[in-house]
This record gives C-alpha cells, sequence and structure tokens, in this order.
C-alpha cells in the first residue's frame, strides 16, 4: 500500500514538472504595455509612415542609408539578421527593391508579417502604372495613394498591437488629413499655369503627373541608371525647344549630368525635382520630411510651369 501511495505521488510530481516546464519553454507573449513593435522598411517614405502612425511604440528601421539610391541598394549579412527578428518587414514591391525576390525564395529568417505595398495598394483597387509588362513603382509621390498605404500600415499596427489601437488610429487620421492639405495645394498651386509640361531626369512621376494633369516626359527610364541613347537624348532636346520649356529637372540622390546636358543645349537652367527614393544627409540635418520636400517640389513645378 504504501509502496503505491509513493508511485502515485511520484506520477503526480513528475506531471507537474512536466507541466511547468512546459509552460516555462514557451515562447512568451508580448508585453504590449512595454515592448516596442519592431518595423523594418526597405526606403524612406515607408518609414516616414510608420514612424508617424507608431510614434513611441514602434521603433523603425530604415534600410536604406541617407543619400543612398533605393533602386541599387543591397542589403547586409547583417541586414538581413535584423529583418528576420522584426516584427514586420514593408517593402515597396514593382521591382524597386532589386534584392526582394531572391530574398523571398533564400533561406533568411522572415519575419511573422512582410508586406508588399504594390500587391496591399491592388487589392484596394488603386490602379497603377504599367509600362512594357513593368509597374511603375513611385506611387508615394502621389499625396491620395498615399493615403491608401497609411491605411495598410496602420492596419497591421493595430493587428500586432491592439492594445495601442487608438493610438495607432489617431496617428493615422493626422497623417491623411495632412495628405489632404497636401494635395490641396498641388490642386490650387498648379490650377494656372502657362507650361504643363515638364522634363525630368528619370520616370519617377508618372503618379503626380497623372494626379494633377502634367505631362511629363523622362529623360532615363524607371531607374536612374537606364541612361538615355544619343537619339533619345536628341528626341528631348527638340522637343524641350518645341515646347519652350526653360527648366530642367534633376534629382538630389542621382547624377545630374543628363538634365545639365539639356539645360546647356537649351540655354536653360536646372531644378530639382525630389521623387523622395532617400533623404540625402543634408536634408536629414536640416530636419526635412516627406511633407516638407513635397512642398519644396511644389514650388519649383510652379518656377518651370510658370504657375500664377
Amino acid at each position: 500500500m504504501i509502496n503505491r501511495k509513493l508511485f502515485l505521488v511520484a506520477i503526480i510530481f513528475t506531471a507537474i514538472f512536466i507541466a511547468v516546464f512546459f509552460l516555462s519553454s514557451r515562447v512568451p507573449q508580448r508585453d504590449t504595455q512595454n515592448e516596442r513593435i519592431h518595423i523594418v522598411t526597405s526606403f524612406y517614405p515607408l518609414s516616414h509612415i510608420a514612424k508617424s502612425i507608431g510614434g513611441n511604440i514602434v521603433d523603425v528601421r530604415n534600410l536604406v542609408p541617407a543619400g543612398v539610391e533605393p533602386h541599387d541598394f543591397e542589403p547586409s549579412s547583417r541586414d538581413l539578421v535584423e529583418i528576420g527578428n522584426a516584427d514586420a518587414l514593408f517593402y515597396n514591391g514593382a521591382s524597386l527593391e532589386s534584392w526582394i525576390k531572391k530574398w523571398n525564395v533564400g533561406i533568411s529568417v522572415k519575419p511573422k508579417y512582410v508586406v508588399n505595398m504594390e500587391e496591399s495598394l491592388k487589392k484596394q483597387g488603386a490602379i497603377l502604372f504599367v509600362k512594357d509588362g513593368i509597374t511603375d513603382p513611385h506611387f508615394w509621390l502621389d499625396p491620395v495613394i498615399m493615403k491608401n498605404e497609411v491605411i495598410v500600415i496602420r492596419d497591421l499596427l493595430i493587428q500586432i498591437d491592439s492594445a495601442h489601437k487608438d493610438l495607432f488610429t489617431e496617428n493615422a487620421r493626422r497623417y491623411t488629413t495632412a495628405l489632404d492639405l497636401l494635395d490641396e495645394h498641388f490642386r490650387a498651386g498648379l490650377s494656372s499655369c502657362d507650361f504643363n509640361d515638364i522634363i525630368v531626369l528619370h520616370e519617377a512621376f508618372n503618379y503626380l503627373a497623372s494626379q494633377y494633369n502634367i505631362k511629363v516626359t523622362s529623360i532615363e527610364g524607371i531607374s536612374p541608371d537606364e541612361e538615355p541613347s544619343p537619339k533619345e537624348l536628341a528626341r528631348i532636346i527638340n522637343l524641350v525647344r518645341e515646347k519652350g520649356v526653360r527648366h530642367i529637372f534633376f534629382e538630389t540622390v542621382a547624377s545630374p549630368k543628363f538634365s545639365e546636358l539639356i539645360a546647356r543645349e537649351v540655354g536653360g537652367a536646372t531644378l530639382v525635382l525630389n521623387p523622395i527614393e532617400s533623404l540625402t544627409p543634408d536634408e536629414v540635418q536640416s530636419g526635412e520630411d516627406y511633407f516638407s520636400i513635397m512642398e519644396m517640389n511644389l514650388n519649383n513645378l510652379q518656377i518651370a510651369m510658370q504657375c500664377h
């Protein structure tokens, strides 16, 4: 009898030990009151939205350093580890990130949530530009489409951390209100202009041009390293002379040589039209952001298009 009781006691203690061990070895759940959400973004615009909506609840790491073109960026081994340790990765898609296809099929650790903004926008019904089977990735330059990106990021942050739903919702509301105001500025600022033809460095402004009735000619392709042929340069120079265009746009993180060449040929001047793919170190230092640079873009468009 004593041995049987001892046997039963041993079984009970063993069961308790196994239960305690199992519970202690489980992956701990997020403490939504104290633990920050770790987000990795593939380039600046997504980083700006995530920081603005997440506030001090979210730790955002932007992969592309200041002054680096995201079309050409390749993540380091350390970057790949950080992506794997993140709660979520937001990337633009539409071939902006040349590294993403290899990463998707590779053995690198993936975060729980991976968001392709191109695919998310398509699900929302956004109409994207496609040329020769390639989707133009520069949708963030249209403030109206940018509001859809805010919704995508807001909703995922709420899914990860519902305890801060009210904060994320209010911050997203403020961001979309600022985008509405920016849209109003562009519509009013470009409503009465002598010209609506502009010459830009690379094919980044289709969405902006479509939204505000601008005719855009690009010197280079969707990626800034798609250089024009001599024949194409001659065609653009003839177009500039024909249209009476006096300003040729260039960008802050790409070579201005072709913009400067055309301006010299026609006796014109150059101005910046910033695709906001990456901030320069000077822009970071001076506190510029998506909204301030878009306002600068509007000001330069008004100069080039001779708006009243």
